[in-house]
């Protein structure tokens, strides 16, 4: 992203045109009125047709102006009329005001812009909303904000030493979506204590899969999990180690009539977060991927998108399939015993 600074829109540019003006009006004011105090150290000064010009202009400037004066201003100073000076300061000061709203107006509009630049950059680069990185960046922005000038290359060197820190956050993890099937239909008719207990149950092993394989960050819903992975490797196999251990848990754990089928996903990629970021916040196309690939599997099967196993030795254990999943060639994993 590259930020620039906010054309001027009418209204600014109708301001800074005012300050032009007066700004002209103002030195034209100087140099009638200051001017031909210059001349009375001449001889006849209105004899010479410049001098005649300036005098002239200043008499006629303080015939119209001074009455306006002495309504609302002292011009007295030091037992002197001091009109000529008042009105200078005047015009200066309108001069000033005029441009400080003028350049104040395109500030404004420069943080605007500047607000929607960073809103754009934080989508297309991925910083999550909440997020350390996120946090950092929006603090830097208020300062930058804050400022009396927001200055262009300041704020494109935000923006770099923000991408350098978000290079930091960015890690190429694994993804395991993981749900059971028909959930609803095995809770129809059974008691709900040995529904709670069977559920609960089925929670402590997977977990317990997890942590055996190094999990590095999971979000449950009731009858799902999302587990991140430091490596493909990890998250495939502990897909595989719940459909292995599923046949034990029917058997001798269970309580409830039905057994525990699960469908399990796998995606791997770049993806931003700290590690004080949930799980269940991060929104990204890798995690919604492994999602698809899940509700894509049949029951105790592993599918995964091919491109991202092609480098593992166990890829002999995957079968290619005709399943094109958001772009993506799909294998499947079954269970031979």
């Amino acid at each position: 992203m590259v930020y620039r600074e906010a054309p001027r829109s009418t209204l600014v540019s109708v301001l800074f045109g005012i300050r032009k003006l007066l700004g002209i009006a103002t030195f034209v004011l100087i140099i009638l009125l200051l001017g031909p105090k210059l001349f009375v150290l001449f001889d006849n000064p209105k004899g010479s047709t410049v001098s005649a010009s300036l005098l002239d202009g200043r008499d006629y400037i303080l015939k119209q102006s001074v009455p306006v004066l002495h309504r609302y201003f002292p011009t007295n100073i030091g037992g002197s009329d001091r009109s000529d000076w008042i009105l200078i300061a005047l015009a200066v000061a309108v001069t000033f005001v005029s441009g400080s709203i003028a350049e104040r107006t395109q500030t404004a509009l420069n943080r605007r812009l500047l607000r929607k630049s960073a809103q754009a950059w934080r989508r297309k680069e991925g910083v999550k909303p909440g997020s350390k990185l996120d946090s950092e960046l929006e603090t830097t922005l208020r300062m930058a904000e804050s400022g009396k000038a927001i200055n262009r290359q300041e704020l494109l060197k935000v923006f770099a030493e923000t991408k350098k820190k978000l290079d930091t956050f960015g890690r190429e993890v694994a993804f395991l979506a993981i749900d059971v099937v028909g959930s609803v239909a095995m809770k129809v008719g059974e008691d709900p204590s040995s529904i709670q207990y069977d559920f609960e149950e089925y929670r402590k092993l997977v977990e317990r899969i997890f942590r055996a394989r190094g999990v590095l960050k999971q979000a449950w819903t009731p009858d799902g999990v999302m587990a991140c992975f430091a490596h493909v490797e990890d998250a495939c196999q502990s897909g595989k180690d719940v459909i292995k251990s599923l046949k034990a848990f029917n058997r001798d754990v269970k309580l409830s009539k039905a057994n525990f089928e699960v469908r399990c996903g796998v995606n791997a990629g770049l993806v931003y977060f700290d590690d004080a970021t949930p799980l269940e916040t991060i929104s990204d196309r890798v995690i919604d991927v492994a999602g698809h690939m899940q509700k894509h599997a049949e029951p105790n099967t592993v599918l995964v998108a091919r491109k991202i196993i092609e480098p593992l030795r166990q890829l002999d254990e995957f079968a290619h399939t005709t399943k094109i999943i958001d772009g993506y060639e799909a294998s499947v994993w079954r269970d031979a015993g």
